[in-house]
């Protein structure tokens, strides 16, 4: 009897000490989806991995700005989304998280329902995944009338602190860019 009990013990012991640690990167996922849900990109790129945010502004910015002279329609349409009310030289210097909310600017454009829905929508943390000490993905629901869908969100460690990772590579976005300022009409 005294062994089925001290597995028992070890077992909530082990599970109760995962939960525990698995909790930063909750409140992290957390803080992140309840921001960019309600389109406040600037706070929610508060969460976002800070190497991250500074590869948006070093990789996308001088590209934004090397085909903001472009003729295409849809070109200045981007540039202009993306940079919001900042204006000439001052395009060069705009912030990471700037970057990052002009990026998020961007998507929403080419998906205005997906938002209205997330404001609706409820997430729920399905598990947290830890492959090594400084990584993890957090697998989440998100259900809106009885209809759910997973996703997984990476998330880092770095400095002591769990960050949100981006899914999308800067360098990709970048080469589109350049490719949309290159078609010919």
């Amino acid at each position: 009897m005294k062994k089925p009990i001290a597995l028992l013990l070890t077992l909530v012991f082990a599970t109760s000490s995962w939960a525990a640690s698995t909790k930063p990167i909750e409140d992290v996922f957390q803080r992140y989806w309840s921001a960019f849900a309600k389109k406040d990109f600037t706070k929610a790129a508060a969460d976002v991995l800070p190497s991250d945010l500074e590869e948006i502004k070093t990789v996308l910015v001088p590209a934004l700005i090397a085909v903001s002279t472009s003729k295409e329609k849809d070109v200045q349409e981007f540039v202009a989304m993306f940079f919001g009310k900042t204006v000439g030289k001052s395009r060069e210097t705009i912030p990471p998280a700037e970057a990052f909310a002009g990026l998020m600017r961007v998507m929403t454009a080419g998906n205005p329902q997906l938002f209205d829905v997330l404001k609706e929508a409820s997430t729920t943390i399905v598990f947290v995944r830890t492959p090594d000490a400084d990584s993890a993905e957090v697998h989440f629901q998100i259900s809106l009338r009885g209809q759910g869908d997973m996703d997984v969100e990476p998330t880092a460690r770095k400095n002591g602190r769990w960050w949100v990772k981006l899914k999308e590579d800067p360098k990709e976005l970048a080469a589109q860019i350049k490719a949309m300022a290159e078609k010919k009409p």
